[in-house]
């Protein structure tokens, strides 16, 4: 099954199960109330009323999370991080979400400016721990939440950047430069 038919299969079944919870108890509730309402005693004993009380899910039981982590043994755990970020405020946080697992086309990035495009194709290094001597770019990856710089430029540049982009990381960095360069002759000129 693949992953996003997974999430959505956990994100029914936490829907569902509180629900089927509620509706059990409801159940019983009516069965209770049908039999008369009492249970009786042994012996000569008065009958007694049993009141049953309906207990509702705590806030955190209905709350669906947006993660499973699935671990090297192939089973699944769900992630509860209170500072999770719904999917489309990272996404938000990114100019080309995907530009690290997919494989882009002219008409991704036809509406992108210059700058965009030299803040996108520099994204894809900066998720790899790049820092930047550009002081406007340093500054623009340091706002967010997901960029850790680790590596100096001319490090990253000559040894670790080549060995840890993938093919798909170096054809769209390809892509977004020449993309660039056709807006801004000479590419996007940063502070």
């Amino acid at each position: 099954m693949d992953k996003t038919r997974e999430n959505n299969v956990f994100k029914i079944l936490a829907g569902v199960l509180p629900v089927l919870i509620v509706l059990t108890l409801i159940v019983g509730s009516v069965l209770v109330s049908a039999a008369g309402g009492s249970v009786s005693g042994s012996g000569g004993e008065a009958a007694k009323t049993v009141q049953l009380e309906v207990i509702k899910p705590k806030a955190e039981e209905l709350k669906i999370t947006d993660s499973i982590t699935v671990t090297a043994s192939g089973t699944s755990e769900e992630t509860e991080d209170s500072e999770e970020k719904p999917e489309e405020e990272e996404s938000a946080e990114y100019i080309l979400p995907d530009s690290n697992t997919k494989l882009l086309k002219e008409s991704d990035i036809k509406d992108l400016s210059a700058r965009e495009l030299n803040y996108a194709r520099n994204e894809i290094y900066a998720r790899h721990g790049r820092k930047f001597g550009s002081e406007e770019l340093q500054d623009y990856f340091n706002g967010k939440s997901w960029y850790e710089g680790k590596y100096e430029g001319k490090d990253f540049d000559s040894s670790y950047g080549a060995k840890v982009l993938s093919d798909i990381e170096k054809r769209n960095s390809e892509l977004l430069k020449k993309a660039e360069y056709k807006k801004s002759s000479g590419g996007y000129k940063l502070e």
